[in-house]
């Protein structure tokens, strides 16, 4: 986010910026004690280049994950992928408050931005004599950065006290600034009471109220933190608005009881983090204490807990409770002692509470795993349940199951996630984990990939706020679940939406791998590992590599790696069941595993262990094999297979299995022929598509017969029809299985012609205008069609002529423009409704024609 000041007094540096270089791959460094103006001239630095600014200060924490969060990437985003993201357009990046112990090697060996590095003593980077010699650092110090008497009269617009105000700062430049802007001599009390009658009131107490706190949040604003920043006072970073470091210590210093009333008053405004941060800082640890003590969740980050450590142990149970909770999420172990006396607490939803952590954490590997004293955690809560509202019953159910899973007791594991859920209420946050749980787990109990889809669906929309990171994860398992069903539509899009989600770069990287592979696009595929490479991601790496493996059928893009599905890659593409990676826990990666040592070995054990995974076997199968790989005496197994990959197959005992889905035959005949199969449309020309429309009118084998040969006798013209009702059947048929065509005829074909029926039986004047179109059956030239031709010419016609809109007639005149009696009628509608002109045009129009067909006619008399 560009930095950026604002003040009625505020003066562009020109001298100092004409020393600054305009141009990424060089580093500025400003030296200086607090208040010389090291912010104020990056952001005039930023405004004259225009370019990106980001912005970054080690009072906030680590500089490398603020970096990473302005670029829109996680703060465990590796140097490579932050430098090429920085190198992508020009970027200013400033990063102020250094101490010299921040790892900012790769950014400065690189210098992939203009880089400006604002510290208040000396900065011992290694780097930093090296750029100096390149010519590709600029250092200002304080004499540098301190005003000059041409500046400061400036800055006081021509008044007189300039100069006392220059000789007491010695150029230092916010105290110079700010007794410009108050009139007041530069000394603390004074510039202080310049302040307060400089600003209006709301805007000194949010002041007062800022000098207690990290940052602002721009959605917490105010006019007044508005006025405040529009003044110059406040600096905007990519957290929000911050007060200046010597403004502040000059509020706490001087104004702390002011500080302590404007916390009191305005601290519900706050998010819970910063309320507790304020309260802290303004010296409230009573009234922070008592905070802390509220039957709520709070969202404070753990490391302030555990910061204020020394206070919050003499706290109440529940800022004890919060403070055990934060140790032992942080690793240290001696979260337990503080627990162990919570857990005999009067108050029964503490003593909950306090026993849910405890039997939690003694379940963790990272802490030591003690299963059976875990266990006694849970009988003592068990105990409790009843005394307790159901949420929070709920709650530590879900916590407590993981001793059994760690433990190896998954159906226990169940039982508890179940009840868990019974308690907690439908609208309740805390349904999330237990049902994600209980869905994970019966997954790997039971192999049901329904529940486990239905579950990811049902929790997806929920995952918003702090839950945002585990979003794209879950959209990514969805999608594979999907692609293991066979649906590769669904599986495409959540792939998709998984790839433009943020919060999880790392699971988005792994759905555009999917999604590169299932496009068939190599390019894409090696440009993803490429950035997994730039993430330190070994794992999707591998799982790059081994997607370009089986796409380009090349084993070397997996030799030498270790890995899941490397070794299935490489075992599958060998041809080696040697070459198998070690046997998985996990039920998904065993799907296929024993998939690839089937397809490799063929034996009839590993295709039996495959379908006894999961209830959906018969349903996943072709995610995992080809169907030529099916053993021939398992037609049934070729039930999920799409039906055209059977029908083309020539597995006729698969296929009678699928008869029951193959579609109708569609056949069109009003003004074109054509015959539309499950396998496209089918080319019919001469003597078969002759035999098709006599069959389409209805007519037995022997009549079909007696029309094509009625010069042969009829065994002979019955065995010319069976020939040419072979033929026909390959056509329709080419999978071999009896479907369209039987003894007695057609079946299972449908047609235009046999709607026109029904609508003339059923009098749809609409639809019959809608389907008729003439020639009917064009290309075939036979006795019996004439008559047919004639026919529905003639029950079309007697249909139209009876409809009192104007367009039916029309339709039969552009069928016979000669049509007389359609004419008269035609003409006799437009004159009941006034139209006696049109009705004049189209007579006029049919004399002409009849004039030329008369002359037509003499010209040609034979």
């Amino acid at each position: 986010m560009a930095l950026s000041w604002s003040s009625p007094t505020y003066l562009v540096r020109e001298r100092l910026l004409n020393a600054l270089p305009a141009a990424t791959g060089y580093a500025v460094w400003l030296q200086a004690p607090a208040g010389f103006g090291k912010s104020v001239l990056a952001g005039q630095l930023a405004a004259r280049l225009g370019w990106r600014t980001l912005w970054a200060s080690s009072l906030l924490g680590d500089p490398k994950d603020q970096i990473a969060r302005a670029l829109g990437l996680p703060s465990e985003a590796p140097w490579a992928l932050l430098i090429e993201a920085l190198a992508q357009e020009p970027t200013l990046l400033v990063l102020e408050d250094l101490r010299g112990d921040e790892a900012l090697s790769p950014l400065l060996r690189t210098l992939p931005a203009l880089l400006l590095l604002a510290s208040r003593e000396a900065l011992s980077y290694p780097e930093l004599p090296k750029l100096r010699t390149e010519g590709r650092l600029v250092r200002l110090g304080a004499s540098e950065l301190a005003f000059t008497p041409e500046e400061a009269k400036a800055l006081f617009a021509g008044r007189n006290d300039w100069e006392r105000a220059y000789q007491m700062t010695g150029g230092w430049p916010l105290p110079l600034y700010l007794s410009a802007f108050t009139q007041e001599p530069p000394d603390a009390p004074a510039l202080l009471r310049g302040l307060r009658d400089s600003l209006s009131p709301p805007a000194f107490r949010e002041g007062l109220l800022m000098s207690v706190l990290p940052y602002l949040p721009e959605e917490m604003a105010t006019e007044a933190t508005f006025e405040l920043f529009q003044k110059g006072l406040l600096r905007k970073t990519p957290e929000g608005f911050q007060l200046h470091e010597l403004l502040k210590h000059m509020a706490q210093q001087s104004l702390a009881q002011e500080v302590r009333a404007v916390v009191r008053t305005e601290q519900t405004r706050l998010s819970p983090g910063l309320r507790a941060e304020a309260l802290w800082r303004a010296g409230l640890h009573q009234e922070l204490l008592a905070f802390l003590e509220e039957p709520r969740t709070l969202e404070i980050p753990v490391e302030r807990l555990v910061a204020w450590r020394s206070l919050l142990e003499k706290g109440g149970e529940r800022a004890r409770l919060r403070l055990g909770e934060a140790l032992l999420q942080s690793g240290d172990r001696s979260g337990f002692l503080l627990l162990e006396p919570l857990a005999n607490a009067e108050d029964p939803g503490v003593a909950l509470t306090a026993l849910g952590h405890l039997a939690y954490y003694c379940a963790e590997p990272m802490l030591g795993k003690d299963l059976e004293r875990a266990q006694g955690y849970l009988s003592r809560g068990l105990e409790l349940l009843n005394q307790v509202p159901p949420e929070l019953a709920g709650r530590f159910l879900n916590d407590a199951a993981r001793i059994f899973f760690e433990g190896g007791e998954p159906k226990e594991a169940e039982r508890l996630l179940e009840r868990a859920l019974e308690l907690l209420p439908p609208g309740s946050p805390f349904r999330l984990a237990p049902l994600n749980n209980l869905s994970l787990l019966r997954f790997e109990l039971y192999g049901d990939l329904l529940q486990r889809i239905r579950t990811l669906e049902e929790i997806i929309p929920s995952l918003t706020g702090v839950l945002q990171s585990n979003r794209p994860g879950s959209l990514r398992d969805l999608g594979r679940l999907y692609l293991l069903l066979g649906e590769r539509k669904q599986a495409e899009a959540h792939f998709e939406e998984a790839a433009h989600t943020p919060g999880n770069p790392l699971a988005s990287l792994e759905a555009q791998m999917y999604l590169a592979y299932l496009r068939a696009s190599p390019e894409a595929l090696e440009r993803l590992v490429g950035r997994a490479g730039l993430w330190e991601s070994p794992y999707l790496v591998e799982r790059g590599r081994a997607f370009l493996a089986l796409l380009q059928k090349d084993p070397s893009w997996v030799e030498g790696l270790e890995g899941f599905f490397a070794g299935l890659a490489g075992a599958e593409l060998k041809k080696d069941l040697n070459a198998l990676p070690p046997y998985p826990t996990n039920r998904e990666e065993r799907l296929h595993w024993h998939a690839v040592r089937y397809r490799v070995g063929r034996e009839a054990q590993d295709l039996e262990a495959l379908l006894h995974l999961t209830p959906q076997a018969g349903r996943i199968l072709p995610s995992l094999l080809r169907l030529d790989e099916l053993p021939p005496e398992r037609p049934e197994l070729a039930q999920a297979y799409p039906l055209q990959e059977v029908l083309v197959s020539g597995w006729q005992a698969a296929i009678r299995l699928h008869a029951r889905e193959i579609p109708p035959l569609w056949v069109r005949v009003l003004g074109r022929f054509s015959v539309q199969g499950p396998l496209g449309e089918v080319a019919l020309e001469g003597r078969r598509r002759e035999v098709l429309a006599l069959l389409l009118l209805g007519l037995s084998r022997s009549e079909v017969a007696f029309e094509l040969w009625p010069d042969l006798d009829e065994e002979s013209a019955r065995n010319n029809l069976s020939v040419w009702m072979n033929r026909l059947r390959k056509s329709l048929e080419p999978w071999g299985v009896p479907t369209y065509l039987q003894n007695e005829g057609l079946v299972r074909v449908e047609s235009d012609l046999g709607q026109l029926e029904a609508a003339l039986e059923a009098g749809e004047a609409p639809r019959v205008l809608e389907l008729y179109h003439e020639p009917l059956m064009p290309g075939v030239y036979l006795n019996a069609l004439e008559e047919r031709r004639h026919e529905f010419r003639a029950r079309v016609r007697g249909l139209l002529l009876r409809q009192s809109e104007p367009h039916y007639l029309q339709r039969l005149l552009e069928l016979d423009p000669l049509d007389e009696e359609a004419l008269a009628r035609l003409l006799e509608l437009h004159r009941l409704r006034g139209e006696q002109a049109r009705a004049l045009e189209l007579q006029r129009n049919w004399q002409r024609r009849i004039r030329k067909e008369l002359d037509r006619s003499q010209r040609n008399p034979g």
